[in-house]
């Protein structure tokens, strides 16, 4: 898969108006045990849904496409690609919706998603605005539907169309401008988990520290400290030389003169380590500490947790 060939594939597709809408929504607990359903829209609201469709994948189309990569922290002018064999639960949904044999749409459990297709084979392109469980409805409040002055409660759900969708997928690709939407809401995230791995092997390797394959696991499964290792690895990306100054006695020297920071440190044979407490007010010390993320103001004389940071000279 090249770039461009994403690329063009989304062209062809948005250029072929031929093809009719189609409007599906996704109900259950999740994306991986949602059912498809099928809906369908009075002819001016879908007029209006097929041009949000083509002006939004037409936007996509004039953005740097970029194969997904979780290290990538990117901007409003990218577009992330990937095969959408890789994203199975995606994929699994898309290939219901694309074969056209989806029952009608009567309610029932909470809209996960809402779906639109414009086009027909292998230039159709699918919308997805992806939302956590019962968001893509509205349940505050009780709605009133106003009838010749009398005012009925409208029962069950209501879903809010929006113009804003957090993936395409077209001619096996799925296009998204979201760097966390693969692992989040796709739940795809191997790709970030070997980043992960890869990336605290690298910046360990001449550090010492107890539970490390309990740090290795937690770095795997927790989305916060995988999104921090990615953190590290465009680090490391820009500068090379990072990886070296990672040294036990470096990190030692600095939890030992920094104690507020509350690091933890423990004896061994070998002599001081970091040590790994899976805790919740400790598992993110290790990896905020190997990205550097603990600073101090020369301005006010005080020490920070600083997730975010730019630097400005060597």
């Amino acid at each position: 898969m090249t770039d461009e060939t994403a690329r063009d594939v989304l062209v062809a597709a948005l250029a072929d108006r031929t093809g009719g809408l189609g409007n599906f929504t996704l109900r259950g607990d999740s994306l991986a045990t949602a059912e498809v359903a099928r809906f369908d829209l009075e002819s001016r609201m879908g007029n209006r849904v097929m041009e949000d469709i083509w002006r939004a994948g037409s936007r996509l189309s004039d953005k740097q496409f970029l194969a997904y990569d979780p290290s990538y922290q990117t901007s409003s002018s990218q577009v992330l690609v990937e095969d959408l064999d890789s994203v199975p639960e995606l994929a699994a949904v898309d290939s219901v919706i694309r074969s056209g044999d989806v029952p009608i749409d009567s309610g029932g459990d909470s809209a996960v998603a809402m779906v639109h297709s414009l086009g027909a084979g292998d230039n159709m392109v699918v919308a997805y605005r992806l939302k956590g469980p019962g968001v893509a409805t509205r349940r505050q409040g009780v709605p009133l539907l106003p009838n010749d002055g009398v005012y009925r409660v409208v029962r069950g759900d209501l879903l809010y169309y929006e113009a804003n969708f957090d993936v395409f997928t077209c001619g096996g690709f799925a296009f998204f401008e979201t760097v966390s939407l693969i692992q989040n809401k796709l739940q795809a995230p191997e790709k970030s988990q070997e980043l992960a791995r890869k990336t605290l092997a690298t910046v360990t390797a001449k550090v010492r520290i107890v539970g490390l394959v309990e740090l290795e696991e937690a770095v795997s499964k927790d989305p916060t400290l995988r999104a921090k290792m990615a953190s590290v690895a465009r680090l490391i990306e820009a500068d090379p030389d990072y990886a070296d100054a990672l040294t036990t006695d470096s990190l030692v020297d600095f939890v030992k003169k920094y104690p507020d920071y509350d690091i933890l440190l423990s004896d061994t044979a070998d002599g001081p380590a970091l040590l790994f407490d899976s805790s919740p007010q400790h598992r993110h010390q290790i990896p905020r500490l190997l990205a550097d993320d603990y600073l101090h103001s020369f301005l006010t004389d005080r020490s920070y947790e600083a997730g975010s940071k730019h630097r400005v000279s060597s």
